[in-house]
């Protein structure tokens, strides 16, 4: 009874497959989308991509890391090798003059052995050796034993190397899938609606621009604001200090006064505004992975030569870069060239630029624009220098 009922499920299947065809298959696994709905499915893939994109960056590093000190330990293994071969010629030399002289003790004929090395182990211990024969020895045997300890080593960092490079290619591949989603995504719309998301972008991008100009202007003109300001004090001052020294000249018990000299405010120049402004020159050069520069950047590619500009060296991802460099500042605080990160675990990093505007490069398929920090969940910043 179970197994007609089975068949008859089955059969029913089968006939529906038949004589409703592909069309409504696919429609069945894949509803229509609105426009909202297909932009929001997009950004979440390209998001995700982006984060992929920094795992990905962060193997590389320790990838091209590993890759040099294994160089360095294969050359130390070919120094040994031809080390231990010295030493072992000059082993040779002592059992062949030796046998020049005629003193063919226990210790001289055992280098007649086929067995070379085990004769070289066995050495050590042989009683009637003289003085100089042990030190060659032992220091043969223990340079014999560093090489092994290299090789080794050199071993081990060959296959931690060879996983990594597996790793980097599935987080590659994974992020490309990402990406080919997106578009799937994408290719369900039609061209009318593709053309107003396109059309949404640029208009986003241009009213972002906008205020990223008017941040600029308004960082400007507080810092003239502020140039002035600082002028006038230190010209009061050198008044207070002329007029003090006046009624000092005054006094009959010959004591002194000074007036206090003002400290300025806090400016946005220096190391920041150098970065930002190096930033600022990269607008509109697209996203890609790995890259810093000069002709397309990731995320935090584009911050770490940012600040190597401004003659500062950070941490090449934005998570080593949410831990690493320079000092955490609040929120309230953010001065334009800070760093600012995104989600949790960080996978986002920006500049800051005034007014709650970052610069940034978004993620695959994007170009490095500015945006407002608030289209992301905020997760901190930092001030390099």
């Amino acid at each position: 009874m179970l197994r007609a009922s089975l068949l008859g499920v089955s059969s029913l299947a089968l006939a529906v497959s038949l004589f409703a065809g592909p069309g409504l298959l696919a429609a069945a696994a894949d509803p229509p989308l609105t426009v909202a709905e297909a932009k929001a499915q997009v950004d979440s893939l390209e998001i995700e991509a982006e984060a992929i994109d920094q795992d990905a960056v962060a193997v590389k590093e320790k990838l091209a890391a590993g890759t040099e000190k294994l160089a360095l330990k294969q050359e130390g293994v070919r120094q040994q090798t031809a080390k231990v071969a010295r030493i072992r010629k000059q082993v040779g030399q002592v059992a062949l003059a030796q046998f020049q002289n005629r003193n063919l003790d226990t210790t001289a004929q055992l280098f007649f052995t086929s067995d070379t090395d085990g004769f070289l182990n066995k050495m050590a211990t042989v009683e009637k050796v003289s003085e100089n024969q042990n030190t060659v020895l032992q220091d043969f045997q223990s340079q014999q034993a560093h090489l092994a300890d290299l090789e080794r080593s050199a071993k081990v960092d060959v296959a931690s190397l060879q996983a990594q490079d597996q790793e980097l290619a599935r987080l590659r591949d994974a992020s490309a899938a990402k990406i080919t989603e997106s578009k799937a995504v994408l290719a369900r719309l039609t061209k009318e609606e593709r053309a107003r998301i396109a059309a949404e972008e640029a208009a986003a991008v241009a009213a972002a621009q906008k205020a990223a100009d008017a941040a600029a202007q308004k960082a400007a003109d507080a810092a003239s604001a502020r140039a002035a300001a600082s002028a006038n004090s230190k010209d009061n001052s050198s008044s207070d200090t002329s007029t003090s020294t006046a009624s000092r000249d005054n006094t009959s018990d010959g004591s002194t006064t000074t007036s206090p000299t003002p400290t300025p405010p806090p400016s946005s120049t220096g190391k920041g505004a150098v970065a930002l402004a190096f930033a600022k020159r990269q607008l509109g050069k697209p996203y890609s992975f790995g890259s810093a520069g000069p002709g397309s950047f990731d995320c935090s590619g584009l911050t770490s030569a940012a600040w190597r500009a401004a003659g500062v060296s950070i941490p090449r991802t934005s998570r080593a870069q949410s831990t690493g460099a320079g000092r955490s500042v609040a929120k309230s605080d953010l001065q334009p060239g800070d760093l600012v990160f995104f989600y949790s675990p960080v996978s986002h990093v920006a500049m800051y630029v005034g007014d709650g505007m970052i610069i940034h490069s978004p993620r695959p398929g994007k170009s490095v624009q500015y945006i407002k920090m608030s289209y992301m969940p905020y997760a901190g910043a930092r001030r390099p220098g």
